[in-house]
């Protein structure tokens, strides 16, 4: 699902939201996006992710405050290699703000912070993982 040799895109903005229900919302019913992924939370009514499709960009929604710090967006890379970008990220004057690890999407990723503080969450494709394999509800077409 999230390989971007099939058509996955290689980079994703990913904004941060006290309420992802009614971002989500707002940017469906005047942007016209379509939510093509849910993954909800224990907490009633708020999801903890969504993914949004606009034409063939996917804009992700993630909760302000969580495991990327007090930041209002961040940047999704997929890269050939985490653990490799990790190492570069700090020769070259940026820091790790999460260690890699395998999720289970899927996915192997780790956030960085470049010399000036941006966050980019490296992301590598390991395998396809069903969306209801970690509780979330696929309700759209997904690129790639």
């Amino acid at each position: 699902m999230y390989d971007p040799k099939r058509g996955y895109p290689s980079v994703a903005p990913y904004l941060l939201y006290e309420d992802r229900a009614r971002a989500t919302q707002w940017l469906t019913e005047v942007l016209g996006m379509t939510e093509a992924l849910r993954h909800s939370m224990p907490d009633a009514g708020n999801p903890g992710h969504v993914e949004l499709l606009h034409g063939d960009l996917i804009v992700m929604l993630g909760a302000k405050g969580s495991r990327f710090g007090e930041v209002s967006s961040i940047t999704l890379v997929f890269v050939d290699n985490v653990d490799a970008t990790c190492e570069r990220a700090v020769v070259r004057g940026g820091r790790v703000i999460e260690a890699p690890v395998d999720q289970p999407w899927g996915l192997r990723q780790a956030v960085v912070a470049d010399p000036e503080g941006q966050r980019w969450e490296v992301t590598e494709h390991l395998r396809d993982a069903p969306a209801a394999e970690w509780g979330a509800q696929q309700l759209g077409e997904m690129p790639g």
